[in-house]
């Protein structure tokens, strides 16, 4: 957590905000430390929980901040690029300054995300007046602090990073807004599919995968990552490519990599999970976009018959061919019409139909692959969860908006 002594003791923050440890954990060490007497980088030794190399360059950067050499976020920028390129923080430093443009500004009082989380009284004045003033001592953006601070989830201010964006864009109200993040902090389900229950959600079938979806989906970003380079792009209006450089989370390579294959995507070359599969090569080999694209997908192989809703319910146990076929055409390639048929049946209830309806559109819509629709949609079913609570058990990271586009 945060507090008054975050410049002068920034280790705990570069920790977190470098996706080191945990706050779990963190708070462990901090425990173990104060009851030894020792120092936190020795607890975390003690303790095993960070290595030799990684708590050595984790202490350059501390060094910096405490000599006022960096502020904590051009710290936490030279950190993790540091430590995914395996640099010297001295060369971090000098390739993040050359990347950045100047346009820092000052904290203001409020900005149209505080704006919106106060208006749906998700935090309070007090709230958001130690998070401008430790936002002014440690050029960190206030939404992160937030989370830091543990005055709101990362679930929501996802949430509502994603509202204010959607009311930036005019696609919903301010009002609107707050009335779907209302539903997210009593039930905690995604924005998206708040927006959905209100009648307000409107994606439309065929958008590409963004940038930042990418690179998340590819594993390079943290939740809290995601969220610092959103709110920057809602504060400062920047493309979140020139962002992802900035704070340090990949590198001109990498992003031209994942601008080619945002472009395939596009085109219908490779699906999005195919995407962020070949650019997780790209990275772990140093290999060329095409080639990492040739060997996860070469030409020769043959193109996968269609996977339609019937066989998703099937396949994952919803239902046998032999009911389905009673009462529904297989080859029918609308889930809305064959999800209805099959409800009316009693076979599945409503919630288990929106789940399997969820799944179908992530695979429509080319964010997992037939056989992921299948694991997930399982395992929903056999450990009792939701599908945001199956995906996370998987480890597979897709966007929520892509989950609600029902035909």
């Amino acid at each position: 957590m945060l507090d008054k002594q975050a410049t002068a003791d920034a280790l705990p923050t570069l920790l977190l905000g470098a996706s080191i440890i945990s706050q779990q954990k963190l708070e462990e060490a901090m425990s173990t430390a104060k009851s030894l007497n020792v120092p936190l980088a020795r607890a975390l030794t003690m303790l095993n929980m960070v290595g030799e190399g990684t708590l050595k360059i984790v202490l350059e950067a501390d060094e910096l901040v405490r000599s006022n050499q960096a502020t904590v976020d051009l710290a936490l920028k030279a950190l993790r690029l540091a430590r995914q390129n395996n640099m010297t923080m001295e060369d971090a430093i000098g390739v993040i300054s050359s990347v950045h443009k100047k346009t820092q500004t000052v904290q203001s009082i409020t900005n149209p995300l505080t704006e919106l989380l106060m208006k749906a009284e998700l935090i309070t004045n007090e709230q958001l007046g130690r998070s401008i003033i430790q936002a002014k001592d440690t050029g960190m953006q206030m939404g992160r602090i937030m989370v830091l601070n543990r005055d709101l989830s990362g679930w929501m201010m996802t949430a509502a990073l994603t509202a204010q964006l959607l009311v930036r864009d005019e696609k919903i109200t301010k009002d609107q807004a707050v009335q779907a993040l209302l539903i997210v902090a009593r039930r905690r389900v995604s924005l998206e599919q708040a927006l959905f229950e209100l009648g307000l959600f409107s994606e439309k079938s065929g958008q590409t995968v963004r940038i930042g979806e990418l690179v998340l989906m590819a594993g390079f970003l943290s939740e809290g990552d995601m969220l610092e380079c959103l709110e920057i792009e809602l504060i400062k209006e920047k493309q979140f490519g020139q962002i992802l450089l900035e704070q340090g989370l990949v590198t001109h390579d990498l992003l031209e990599a994942a601008i080619i294959l945002q472009d395939m995507v596009s085109n219908n070359t490779v699906k999005a999970y195919q995407a962020a599969d070949a650019l997780k090569q790209v990275k772990a080999r140093s290999i060329s976009v095409y080639q990492a694209v040739a060997e996860l997908y070469p030409a020769t192989q043959a193109e996968p018959k269609e996977f339609l809703p019937a066989k998703l319910l099937t396949d994952a146990g919803l239902i046998s061919q032999a009911d389905i076929e009673k009462v529904v055409d297989v080859t029918e390639k609308s889930s809305i019409k064959v999800g209805k048929k099959v409800l009316a049946t009693g076979a599945i209830s409503e919630t288990i139909l929106y789940t399997a309806l969820r799944t179908y559109s992530l695979y429509k819509q080319g964010f997992i692959s037939a056989e992921q629709a299948v694991t997930a949609l399982k395992k929903t079913k056999s450990e009792n969860l939701t599908l945001d609570e199956a995906l996370s058990k998987l480890g597979w990271i897709v966007p929520s908006r892509m989950q609600w586009i029902w035909s």
